[in-house]
């Protein structure tokens, strides 16, 4: 049974995406996407039924035959994509396509057929961790791929294409959410190297999909900033190897790694979060992540959410029992924390609302980086806890927002000013979104604050920079808000008209936010608890107790999640009690400097000249502290310096 499901986990999608290719007929291509988004919903269920019946650990063993078909076929499958990386060098004429490609054919050729690693019998091993993520990539991947059902639609009508590109958009999606489960799930971190690169290249080619300029060249730079990872990734596991001799990530990621070796182990560790840094786009290599925001919105959400990104932090907490402890932690947790404020600090001065949710992003996958390299246990809690929110909000927050901007045609936040009557459905769910990332009771504020319970003792330098990137991430989502919620004194509000597709993909993902926050007890019992368990380090522990989350069993504080619903809940039903007791007659219209016209709404005004104007209200962007062109060079500088410090201290 367990095989049965890997492997409709993994090649499902690799299936549907051949069925996208045969059948054009859009009617057709949408009842496929729709069966293989049900199928993946059940695959994920019974892997959780699965995981509880074998007491928290599903091992699954290739004997013979399929285990040779399967190390024979990956084999197979590398040396293509290899291949097709250097197609892609030659036709965009990039000699450093090339030249990283080889960098790492050479040295997996080496060491598959010189070396000869020692193969596993336990090819799969699925624990709490892994289940985490199958979770996310396969509830949060096929919900994008439906929304997109209905985006791609209209963003192709926009281009004015003569011929749709959907199958070629479709296929890429669904065998991304494939390498995604596959690399998850795989024991054999050659393996995971596979799925590793297949998800470099599905990026590239949904990046460059709409195929202009400006979507080539970002695509390119994505793809050699994770080539460049993927050649630390091989040299990595080379490392390691010697040290080792296991390919089991189980047994590498075992706790205390690092305590009887010599320096070679060390350095592959860091290699493996050296290739984890790139494709979780830890400052310097963010820009990649930024690029990608030319892509149609389902990408940008799939790349954000569930797949890519996440399979860098995945990487890195994975291996956090193995360096546990040592200057390697302290460093990893340095530069996670340095992502995080620089990531937040810089999204400040972004008006383009796709942009700040890349910043912000960038931003939290830098505070998951640094609670792996804390390590204990509740930094490691708050590292899967924002591992899961993070996913769950910044999906459904990427979705709104290429909502928005197929309904006003803007990205620019300013242009949302009364989105809230153009909108009224995007409207809210955009805001309580926005609000899952920033306020109590929702869980992403709930693992900032165990992240800061976690720093406390360990490091200062880290409790600092966490602390201050939590400060100014209340700002840019704070004004980002004030501006959706912006109404005019007319109060009557229309109905908004979006494709079913869009309206369920929103509403299923809004769900979802609140059921993770409102179920994080029992969530963080079943399923994260466990993992900590099983990584073995000792220390303060978390536990989901009276509805909420607690340190010690409360001895150091906690949240009671649910009772800060309650009162949620209870102002929700009495604001608009009061709103309706708020007779318009009563507001006054507002003092503009000059002399007010007849006009109600308060946003006319007789300038010199007797010109009439309009009152135009901005929100401070603060360029001139945080701007892009001022910070970037900066921040690439000392983050690029603090790995470098990280290497030093390995080698």
């Amino acid at each position: 049974m367990e095989l049965k499901l890997l492997a409709v986990a993994i090649l499902l999608p690799a299936i549907s995406a051949v069925l996208c290719y045969l059948f054009r007929k859009a009617s057709i291509r949408n009842v496929i996407v729709v069966a293989t988004a049900l199928i993946m919903f059940f695959v994920a269920g019974a892997f959780v039924k699965i995981l509880f019946d074998n007491g928290g650990k599903i091992t699954i063993e290739l004997h013979d035959f399929a285990a040779m078909s399967t190390e024979l076929a990956i084999k197979l499958l590398d040396l293509l994509l290899f291949i097709y990386f250097i197609f892609i060098g030659v036709k965009l004429k990039k000699p450093l396509i090339v030249g990283l490609t080889f960098l790492q054919l050479i040295p997996l050729l080496i060491f598959e057929f010189i070396i000869r690693p020692h193969e596993l019998e336990r090819a799969f091993v699925i624990d709490y961790l892994s289940l985490i993520m199958i979770l996310l990539v396969s509830i949060i991947g096929p919900i994008i791929t439906i929304f997109a059902i209905g985006y791609m639609k209209e963003h192709e009508h926009h281009l004015h294409l003569k011929k749709t590109r959907q199958p070629r958009f479709f296929i890429i999606l669904f065998i991304f959410l494939g390498a995604m489960n596959g690399l998850v799930m795989t024991n054999n971190i050659l393996w995971l190297y596979f799925f590793w690169e297949v998800t470099t290249l599905c990026s590239f080619l949904l990046i460059s999909h709409d195929g202009n300029e400006l979507s080539i060249k970002n695509a390119t730079r994505a793809l050699l900033i994770n080539m460049a990872g993927g050649v630390a990734f091989i040299l990595g596991i080379i490392a390691i190897y010697k040290v080792k001799q296991t390919l089991a990530i189980d047994e590498i990621a075992s706790v205390k790694s690092l305590a009887d070796v010599g320096t070679i182990l060390p350095l592959g560790l860091g290699l493996l979060c050296f290739a984890g840094f790139t494709k979780s786009a830890q400052f310097p290599f963010q820009s990649w992540l930024l690029g990608a925001m030319v892509a149609p919105t389902p990408v940008s959400a799939m790349l954000h959410s569930s797949t890519m990104v996440k399979a860098g932090v995945y990487l890195i907490v994975r291996l956090a029992p193995a360096y546990y402890g040592t200057t390697l932690a302290k460093v990893i947790a340095v530069v996670g924390g340095f992502t995080f404020l620089a990531g937040s600090a810089i999204a400040i001065s972004q008006s383009n609302g796709k942009r700040v949710l890349a910043y912000s992003t960038i931003a939290n996958l830098g505070l998951i980086v640094c609670c792996a390299g804390l390590g204990n246990p509740i930094a490691l809690g708050a590292a899967i806890l924002l591992i899961i929110f993070h996913a769950v909000s910044k999906g459904l927050l990427f979705l709104c927002m290429g909502t928005i901007e197929q309904g006003i045609g803007s990205r620019d936040i300013e242009d949302m000013q009364g989105l809230m009557k153009r909108m009224p459905f995007t409207a809210v769910i955009t805001v309580i979104g926005m609000i899952s990332m920033l306020l109590p009771p929702f869980g992403v504020l709930i693992s900032k604050w165990l992240a800061i319970e976690a720093s406390v003792d360990r490091s200062p330098v880290v409790l600092i920079l966490v602390v201050l990137g939590s400060a100014f991430t209340v700002v840019f989502w704070a004004k980002w808000i004030g501006i959706v919620l912006t109404m005019s004194y007319k109060t009557k509000i229309p109905g908004e008209k979006l494709s079913f597709s869009v309206r369920s993909a929103l509403s299923v993902l809004f769900v979802g936010v609140l059921a993770c926050s409102i179920g994080i007890a029992p969530l963080f019992n079943k399923l994260i608890m466990p993992q900590i368990q099983s990584f073995q380090i000792g220390g303060d522990f978390i536990e989901g107790i009276n509805g909420g989350l607690w340190l010690n069993g409360g001895t150091l504080g906690g949240f009671g999640i649910v009772y800060f619903f309650i009162v949620v809940f209870l102002v929700m039903l009495l604001v608009p009690l009061f709103m309706k007791k708020a007779k318009p007659e009563t507001m006054k219209t507002p003092y503009l400097c000059g002399e007010n016209t007849s006009d109600t709404r308060g946003i006319d005004f007789i300038s010199p000249a007797d010109k009439v104007d309009q009152v135009i209200v901005r929100n401070y962007y603060l360029s001139g502290v945080f701007g892009e062109n001022n910070l970037t060079l900066w921040v690439n500088i000392v983050a690029g310096a603090i790995i470098l410090i990280m290497f030093g201290v390995v080698i």
